[in-house]
């Protein structure tokens, strides 16, 4: 009956999507291994991704990783201008615990080495971790995460949570980044939070299923906007 219930919720979504008008924020998505004992195993979130596009919402690139050497060659990859400018939505799509994200039930991939190799490359950037648990820690480390790669926020949620729930909230997450009140800078981001939480997405994203976090970078949030420059005028004399 839950999955049922799940498939209904993730259908009236879908249904509710109307397509976007505004600059497209596209979508890099890296997605691991489902079931790794399970070599016929099919599970994957591709078909959200194809969703947003056919309803001309955004366009993505997807590849699958299934080994450290996989994540971190694609990883290289998005860091680069071209390609990251392109799609700055980067999505992580694993299981997961605290801090980490899993490539296989043995092999882990931590926050500080995601740190690491994403160092200064993410400015403006939004990293969404489709993950059991991964944001599950300290606001100071997460806080470091942000400022080491500059990314302007990191979406994710802090509890371990049902597939196709979850499935059903990264749509929303990606629907309300599509939207033209949410600029990708340090002053429109908030927007995001206040839209995913506020009465148009009702109570879904801010269940108690998911204990979806949302952190935004602080340094981004406080820099200082330049004040426009004053023009002057020169007013031709008048003859008295």
């Amino acid at each position: 009956m839950r999955l049922i219930k799940n498939i209904f919720i993730l259908a009236h979504i879908l249904v509710c999507l109307t397509p976007m008008k505004q600059a497209k924020r596209n979508i890099f998505c890296l997605e691991g291994l489902w079931d790794h004992n399970n070599v016929n195993d099919a599970s994957t979130i591709h078909p959200i991704l194809d969703l947003l596009a056919k309803k001309n919402y955004c366009e993505h690139i997807y590849h699958k990783c299934a080994t450290k050497e996989e994540l971190e060659f694609y990883l290289r990859k998005w860091k680069q201008k071209g390609i990251s400018r392109k799609y700055p939505i980067l999505y992580l799509a694993f299981h997961g615990e605290p801090e980490h994200i899993f490539l296989t039930k043995k092999e882990r991939y931590s926050m500080k080495s995601l740190g690491d190799l994403l160092e200064g490359s993410c400015s403006r950037k939004v990293i969404h971790f489709g993950s059991c648990s991964t944001l599950k820690m300290d606001k100071r480390n997460l806080q470091n995460f942000l400022e080491k790669t500059r990314a302007l926020a990191a979406i994710g949620y802090k509890k371990d949570i049902d597939w196709m729930l979850s499935a059903a909230c990264d749509l929303l997450i990606f629907e309300a980044l599509q939207n033209e009140k949410v600029k990708f800078d340090y002053r429109g981001i908030n927007s995001f939070t206040d839209l995913i939480f506020g009465e148009e997405y009702g109570k879904f994203p801010k269940s108690k299923l998911f204990d979806l976090r949302i952190e935004i970078n602080k340094n981004e949030i406080n820099k200082k906007i330049p004040a426009p420059r004053k023009r002057s005028i020169k007013l031709p004399n008048r003859k008295k």
